[in-house]
C-alpha cells in the first residue's frame, strides 16, 4: 500500500476549468506538477466534459483518469467519491483537491504529509484551504455519506479530530475566482515548480521500456484488463499491445498473461516474472530519483 495518493476533481461542467491557463500552463498541469514535486503518486484525475483536453494536457505525466459521467453539475464530493473508491485499499492517506485551487505549493503538501492526523487541513491566516488530507480510516465512511454540505458535512458528521496546519502559503485559499490574486502569486508559484524532470528508460537497439509502459503494466494488474488500463491512461488498445509485445521480445519472456478474448478483450494480469521486473524497476527508479533529488538540491536549490 502506498503512503499518500491524490485526487484532483476536474469534472463539473459548470464550475471546473481544468484547461484554463494561468501563466503558460493549465490549472490541471499546475496541480499535477506540484504533487509530482512533492513526490505524490498515484495522482487520480476525475474528468468530465473536457476529458479529451485534460488527458492531452497530462499525456506524459503518469496521471490516472476516471470520468464522472454525471458532469453537468455534480457535487464536489461525488467526484471525490469516485476517486476514493478507486484508491481505497491502495493508499494510507489521500489528498483531495478541486482543480480550481491550483496555486498551493509543494512545501505545503510536504508539511501536511509529515503531519500526523487522519484529517489534515492547511490554514492561512486562520482560514482553512486546500488540499485536504484524509486518512484511510475515513474513506469508507465518506463513500457511504449521503447527507448535506458535501465533504464538510461528511467530516462534521464523523466528529473527527481535525489537525490544522499553519502555512505561509496564500495559494491554499486562492481560487480561480480571485484572478488578481492568482496573477500576484504566479511568479512565486512558478519558482516553486522548479524541479528536475527525470525519465528513466531502458533500451537495446531502441527504447523498449519507460514510465508510460510501467504505468500501463501496473494498471493492467489492477484492472485485470488491458482495455481497462488503456482507458485509465488515455492510450489506444492497439498501441498498448504493440508496447507489450516489444517489451516481451526484448526481455525474452511473457510479461502479460492473457485469458479468453486475447487482444480484443478478456482478462489479463502480469506474470510472476513481469511483477518481478516491475518491482525491480520501481526500486531502481526510486534509487535514481533519490540520488537525482540530492544532487539537484546540492547544485540548484537556493541558487536560481
Amino acid at each position: 500500500m502506498r503512503e499518500v495518493g491524490a485526487i484532483i476533481a476536474a469534472a463539473n461542467k459548470q464550475v471546473a476549468y481544468p484547461t484554463k491557463k494561468v501563466g503558460s500552463i493549465s490549472l490541471i498541469q499546475r496541480v499535477v506538477l506540484t504533487y509530482k514535486k512533492a513526490g505524490i503518486w498515484p495522482i487520480v484525475v476525475i474528468t468530465g466534459f473536457e476529458e479529451p483536453e485534460v488527458k492531452s494536457n497530462l499525456v506524459r505525466d503518469d496521471a490516472i483518469f476516471i470520468i464522472n459521467n454525471d458532469y453537468e453539475n455534480p457535487e464536489l464530493i461525488d467526484s471525490y467519491k469516485i476517486g476514493l473508491k478507486y484508491l481505497e485499499g491502495k493508499c494510507k492517506r489521500v489528498l483531495l483537491t478541486p482543480v480550481n485551487v491550483p496555486m498551493f505549493n509543494y512545501n505545503t503538501v510536504k508539511k501536511m504529509v509529515e503531519t500526523e492526523g487522519e484529517i489534515v487541513i492547511p490554514s492561512y491566516n486562520r482560514h482553512g484551504g486546500h488540499p485536504i488530507l484524509i486518512g484511510s480510516v475515513y474513506i469508507s465512511r465518506i463513500l457511504l455519506y449521503d447527507g448535506d454540505d458535501g465533504l464538510r458535512g461528511a467530516i462534521n458528521s464523523f466528529g473527527a479530530d481535525i489537525t490544522r496546519v499553519d502555512v505561509d502559503d496564500r495559494g491554499v485559499v486562492c481560487s480561480i475566482h480571485d484572478e488578481n490574486k492568482l496573477e500576484e502569486l504566479l511568479t512565486a508559484h512558478n519558482d516553486s515548480l522548479f524541479q528536475p524532470v527525470l525519465s528513466v528508460s531502458m533500451r537495446k537497439e531502441k527504447i523498449f521500456f519507460d514510465s508510460r509502459l510501467r504505468l500501463l503494466l501496473e494498471l493492467i494488474d489492477e484492472n485485470h484488463s488491458v482495455n481497462g488500463a488503456c482507458k485509465r491512461m488515455s492510450l489506444s488498445l492497439s498501441k498498448a499491445w504493440e508496447m507489450i509485445k516489444e517489451l516481451e521480445e526484448n526481455l525474452g519472456y511473457e510479461v502479460v498473461l492473457r485469458r479468453q478474448g486475447g487482444a480484443r478483450g478478456g482478462r489479463a494480469q502480469l506474470s510472476d516474472k513481469g511483477r518481478e521486473f516491475i518491482d525491480n524497476y520501481n526500486k531502481f527508479f526510486s534509487a535514481v530519483k533519490n540520488y537525482a533529488d540530492e544532487q539537484f538540491k546540492k547544485y540548484f536549490e537556493g541558487k536560481n
